[in-house]
């Protein structure tokens, strides 16, 4: 019998919702229940999940209420978007609330003028360069992938030889004894090149671009798999490093047969896990269930079922995940 998620999505989708409603305007959301402002990782978060979970797009008024909740992130002079009080980076603030726009297939109104300091070549490579890809690949991901990222949601913003040199550069950071991106890491692998590598890997995904050494990936991946299901670090979110993991396996099984087996069983413990976690009566209390914790648990959610079939993880409408329609999350 499949894992039932409808009552989690009915939870969800009213009380949840609710919870971190602010004021009457559609798309006003808090960062999480503790707080009474608008915050970018609310407003645009609750239309990841809301999408995930097959409610989206709102209606025609709530949809322009949205799109104005999100534009208010952007600033005219630069078009960063961000969050305040700050959280994650601000070029993660900006590929996000761009990501959560294209849900709305709402174009930014300012053109994103910060990119000109990337868009030559040379200091284009000398800035991801700079990036450090030894002790903290995950936590730079999100620059590095965060600006390819927004260059893809805004079309025409850099030329198409731009992106081509990009993946270039991301192309020699894999490294072929484990498939995952870095320098001078553990032959095996690491938890903070699983993170990192996701980040990348959406891009990949976006452009119908294979990445290189898959079976070396799925071989380290499936490796760094704890008993209990899940992959997790000190210091790291479980529900987030699951789903990178769980999307790397999943999206590099579509590239070869190599030890499909294993990763279909990978899947299936990631869904047991993830039910039981769901389910507890813990989860809807706990204070680190937030809009953007849901963000991830949704999309996780919905790459199970699109990976194992709807007869595993039973729902009334299909989930979709927000990284088939975006690349960046």
């Amino acid at each position: 019998m499949g894992c039932d998620l409808r009552p989690l999505i009915d939870w969800i989708t009213t009380s949840f919702a609710r919870e971190v409603r602010v004021g009457a305007s559609a798309g006003c959301y808090a960062r999480r229940r503790s707080e009474n402002f608008p915050h970018l990782y609310g407003i645009a978060d609750m239309a990841c999940v809301f999408y995930a979970l097959g409610y989206w797009p709102p209606e025609v008024g709530a949809r322009t209420e949205w799109c104005d909740q999100l534009q208010s992130l952007q600033e005219p002079d630069t078009a960063y978007c961000r969050a305040i009080p700050a959280d994650h980076g601000l070029l993660h603030n900006t590929a996000f609330t761009l990501g959560a726009m294209s849900l709305l297939a709402h174009a930014p109104q300012h053109p994103l003028r910060f990119t000109a300091d990337y868009a030559d070549l040379a200091a284009l490579r000398a800035w991801f360069e700079g990036l450090d890809w030894q002790e903290h690949v995950y936590r730079d991901s999100h620059d590095g992938a965060g600006l390819a990222s927004a260059v893809t949601l805004v079309p025409g913003t850099l030329p198409p030889e731009w992106m081509e040199a990009y993946f270039m550069l991301t192309d020699g950071y894999f490294d072929p004894a484990n498939g995952l991106m870095g320098r001078n890491k553990p032959p095996q692998g690491d938890y903070d090149q699983i993170g990192g590598t996701f980040h990348y890997a959406c891009l990949y995904q976006y452009y119908h671009r294979p990445m290189p050494f898959p079976e070396a990936r799925l071989d380290a991946v499936l490796g760094l798999q704890l008993e209990t299901g899940e992959w997790n670090a000190p210091g790291a979110n479980p529900w987030w490093l699951t789903l990178d993991a769980l999307y790397l396996l999943t999206r590099t099984a579509r590239q070869t047969t190599h030890r499909r087996a294993d990763v279909v069983r990978a899947a299936q413990r990631v869904l047991a896990q993830a039910y039981d976690r769901v389910t507890a009566a813990t989860f809807r209390d706990a204070p680190d269930t937030t809009p953007h914790t849901l963000t991830g648990v949704t999309a996780t959610l919905a790459e199970l079922q699109q990976f194992l079939g709807n007869e595993h993880v039973v729902t009334d409408r299909p989930l979709r995940l927000v990284l088939d329609q975006r690349p960046f999350i």
